[in-house]
């Protein structure tokens, strides 16, 4: 070695060399200050040997130099391609630099087939409830079909001291329809069922009565024939003329076409058929059932007739649609009704107080609840968004806990001269191959879904079921769900992981007191949990008090019990002269029936979820109004309480003298009895009540029958029979109990009805025992919704847990090897990770069985016969949740007791 350092520089400039050769460019760079800090430290172990210090400058020096040269040169290069690609060789290379991450996503995707598998499920089950969402919706408001010009047409809704009605007064209609408004035609409908009368007997059909305008109105023009005239629809039942729909033409007159002037008999009144609507047009409610035939107003049997609604202000029944004048607004029609009101409301006051009129755009969602109808629309999109950012959550959680996994992948990558927007992008590409798959696999979900449940509803004849099959705005927003998804699990990784640090990356040092599970992920997973629990206890509280009701007692006997329902206004019978004669002639078809026994008319029996309400006090009482009972009362006939199996404790049931020429007589139930005379023998009493129109009357106490239960299977009301014959109404139920299989009686019935009225429709038998499973339908599905909501809830928890608990794993993981080189076991490390899950979902077990209280509480009425704190479901659904969360966190606690110690200590 000479003095002057030769040797030394000559090694100190070869060692330098490789260095800069080694370093990548991108290293240079940001590390030029940690090179000098090195430099400095070298420097202080020189001490003060002027030669050493001297050569140490040059070193340093140099290195400076040669790394701003190369900085400046960089620089330079950066410059020119960029505007290199500005052109087409650049658009080529950014598109092959991105399928090679497609294709390195598609590889690391299918390495890891486990969580690949988990997170496109979970991204599917988000994505497709939303997608069937969003399809039903977009389905079902599209614009009316038929209707021309749909958006001059406005429903005009009443208003009585500030309330909306759907429904008009007749009177009030023709008055403002003789008023100079900006609505150029107003048309007024009644939807109503009718007895068309065939070759083979009655037949329901749906009739809606119309003023003559109504399809101008709408812009309806018939195919064949002609529209309604004016004078068709000015003398009540002048002109008996109908407009048939199309497919009533074509399935049930085989399309003739000399269907034009055919008459026809619909409640037994001849009909002649002037026109076919068209085939698009099934009516201006698309979401209700189809309308078969059209008729004047004024053959409505409620506008003709002494006490004619035509002309009662106070009786509210018909609906009206309008046209707008052109260039009118809605809010000028609103202007020029209210002022219409204000004098109709001074020339009647006693009708008209507080009365209006107010006008909304039509569309296929009925105005009347249609903010209502729309805001439950909006909630449930924003239920089901919820979801979907608690499933991206989830997701991301996982994928966090992967990319740990791979940070000494991605640190090598960084040093290799990779650029952090290149390593973002690749991380954003697998998640957008994530979301992509699972959109796929979700709109699959969406639509086998819609055909399934479109397989099961019953079929409706107002025309072809809607199609649901993704178009482009079903596709676009998929898409858009899918790419905001792509964002919402891909962007924080991208952000997190494409900025490690190096040094620790590279040397393996992946765990203690590195990076930590963010707060927010673990409120979004207890929230879950807290979510799942109170969803699942409402699910558990319903289907054990639909248990409870089909275990309690009703008091009456449903086995071998038939029921009929009829309407006899729809043969034209309306009093009870002519209900006497048809009654008659079902008895003797009924008595000729072998295994009928016994059999009785009423309105109603227990479970028909009809429901008519009015209120009783005590006869030498009536200014009483605290001894004021409400309850639920029932029309019933001769022989009723012994067909349907209610027993009788005192009195009698209804004979045949209970008529309307003698004195009106009740029977009640023994809850009333005791409520109204407690300790008192009700027989013989008297009770002051209403049951129709009429003004309130005393009625004899006659009979005490067992308590039955109501019309709703939820509620639990006192109950009064009033005899049929002294409160008759056309529509009634014929009770027949059967001594052998009832459901071999239901033909026998229908034909005995029709033996009876031939013109009468075919009517609706069905056995008492499915009404009763018919009332708990609500509670069944309420049950049912919660416990898809709260399993899918489940689902979400437990993949959130598993998620944080993972990926809390892959950052202690030094920790966990410290701790298991000082001693700890495998049962420790297991404890431990599995006891850090279950405090994870403590918050929210916690909140969510507070939560669940309420709602319980909430949700008391239809708990018939549990309590809203049932011990039975709040410790299983519990105890379920509890399982869940240690199964889901059970894999990753397994691998953490699974580490070698020497493998985590291990750093270079």
């Amino acid at each position: 070695m000479k003095p002057d350092g030769t040797s030394q520089r000559s090694f100190g400039r070869r060692y330098f060399q490789l260095l800069l050769r080694c370093l990548p460019s991108t290293f240079r760079a940001r590390y030029e200050a940690e090179l000098l800090d090195v430099f400095a430290d070298m420097r202080n172990e020189l001490g003060g040997n002027p030669g050493r210090l001297r050569l140490f400058r040059f070193y340093v020096g140099t290195t400076v130099d040669v790394l701003r040269r190369r900085r400046l040169e960089r620089t330079k290069m950066s410059h020119r391609s960029r505007r290199v690609e500005r052109g087409d060789a650049g658009v080529t290379r950014w598109v092959k630099e991105l399928a090679q991450d497609a294709t390195y996503g598609i590889r690391s995707l299918t390495r890891t087939k486990g969580f690949t598998l988990v997170a496109v499920l979970s991204l599917a089950v988000g994505i497709g409830v939303n997608t069937g969402l969003f399809t039903f919706v977009h389905t079902t408001l599209q614009p009316v079909p038929g209707v021309t010009g749909a958006d001059r047409v406005v429903e005009i809704l009443g208003t009585s001291r500030g309330q909306e009605m759907e429904v008009w007064a007749y009177p009030d209609f023709q008055d403002v329809r003789g008023t100079e408004l900006p609505i150029k035609a107003l048309a007024g409908w009644k939807l109503r069922d009718g007895s068309l009368t065939t070759n083979q007997g009655g037949e329901r059909v749906r009739v809606m009565y119309v003023s003559a305008n109504y399809f101008q109105v709408l812009g309806v023009a018939p195919s064949r024939g002609r529209d309604f005239l004016p004078s068709d629809d000015v003398s009540p039942g002048q002109h008996p003329l109908a407009i048939m729909s199309h497919a009533m033409w074509q399935n049930r007159f085989g399309g003739e076409t000399d269907i034009i002037g055919r008459t026809i008999s619909l409640n037994r009144t001849p009909y002649t058929v002037i026109g076919v609507a068209p085939e698009e047009f099934t009516g201006h409610r698309p979401l209700q059932r189809g309308t078969d035939l059209w008729v004047p107003l004024m053959q409505d049997r409620w506008v003709a007739g002494e006490n004619s609604m035509a002309e009662d202000r106070d009786s509210r029944w018909l609906r009206v649609l309008g046209r707008l004048s052109d260039n009118a607004t809605v809010e000028d029609a609103n202007a020029v009704l209210q002022t219409v009101f204000a004098r109709l409301e001074q020339e009647y006051p006693e009708t008209n107080e507080g009365s209006g009129a107010r006008a909304l755009p039509f569309g296929p969602v009925p105005a009347m609840g249609r903010a209502e109808s729309m805001l439950g629309v909006y909630g449930l999109f924003v239920l089901l968004g919820v979801i979907l950012l608690i499933i991206c959550g989830n997701v991301t959680g996982m994928v966090l806990a992967r990319s740990a996994t791979r940070e000494r992948e991605i640190s090598v990558r960084l040093a290799l001269g990779s650029g952090r927007g290149r390593l973002a992008r690749l991380l954003m590409v697998e998640a957008l191959l994530l979301a992509l798959i699972g959109g796929a696999v979700g709109v699959a979900f969406a639509y086998w879904g819609s055909q399934a449940l479109m397989a099961i509803a019953p079929p409706t004849p107002s025309g072809p079921p809607p199609d649901v099959t993704p178009n482009g705005v079903i596709l676009s927003y998929t898409l858009a769900m899918t790419l905001l998804a792509t964002l919402a699990i891909g962007l924080i990784p991208a952000i997190r992981f494409s900025r490690p640090e190096l040094v620790s990356s590279l040397k393996d040092d992946t765990g203690g007191g590195g990076r930590r599970v963010g707060r927010i992920h673990r409120l979004a997973v207890s929230a879950q949990t807290g979510v799942a629990l109170i969803l699942l206890i409402l699910c558990v509280l319903s289907l054990r008090a639909v248990d409870a009701m089909g275990r309690r007692d009703l008091g009456f006997e449903p086995r071998n019990l038939l029921v009929a329902r009829v309407d006899l206004s729809q043969a034209g019978t309306e009093s009870l002269e002519d209900a006497r004669e048809f009654i008659s002639r079902l008895d003797q078809s009924l008595g000729s029936l072998p295994g009928a026994g016994s059999w009785a008319v009423s309105d109603g029996i227990p479970l028909d979820l009809v429901g008519n309400f009015t209120s009783v006090t005590r006869g030498d009482r009536a200014d009483e109004a605290a001894g004021r009972v409400t309850v639920e009362f029932t029309r019933a006939g001769v022989g009723f309480f012994e067909t349907v199996g209610v027993p009788i404790l005192h009195g009698r049931g209804f004979e045949r003298t209970d008529d309307a020429s003698s004195d009106p007589v009740v029977v009640i139930t023994q809850s009333l009895a005791n409520r109204v005379w407690p300790g008192e023998r009700a027989v013989g009493r008297r009770l002051r009540t209403s049951v129709s129109r009429d003004s309130i009357r005393e009625h004899t106490v006659v009979g005490v029958v067992g308590n039955v239960a109501s019309s709703r299977a939820t509620e639990d009301w006192p109950h009064v029979f009033v005899a049929l014959q002294q409160a008759f109404r056309p529509r009634i139920m014929i009770a027949v109990r059967g001594t052998t299989d009832a459901l071999e009686l239901v033909r026998p019935i229908q034909g005995a009805v029709i033996d009876a009225d031939p013109s009468l429709p075919l009517p609706s038998v069905s056995t008492s025992e499915s009404l009763v499973t018919r009332s708990t339908e609500g509670q069944r599905t309420t049950a049912q919704m919660a416990a898809l909501f709260g399993a899918l809830a489940l689902l979400l928890s437990a993949i959130g847990v598993y998620g944080v608990v993972a990926f809390a794993v892959a950052n202690r993981t030094r920790e966990i090897g410290v701790r298991m080189a000082l001693g700890a076991t495998r049962e420790n490390v297991l404890r431990k990770v599995l006891g850090d899950a279950v405090r994870l979902a403590r918050p929210g077990l916690v909140v969510g069985g507070l939560l669940a209280v309420g709602a319980g509480f909430a949700m008391r009425s239809t708990l018939l016969g549990i309590s809203p704190l049932d011990p039975i479901s709040f410790g299983s659904v519990a105890g379920v949740l509890f399982f869940v969360v240690l199964v889901a966190s059970l894999v990753p606690a397994r691998r953490a007791s699974g580490i070698d110690p020497l493998d985590a200590l291990r750093c270079e």
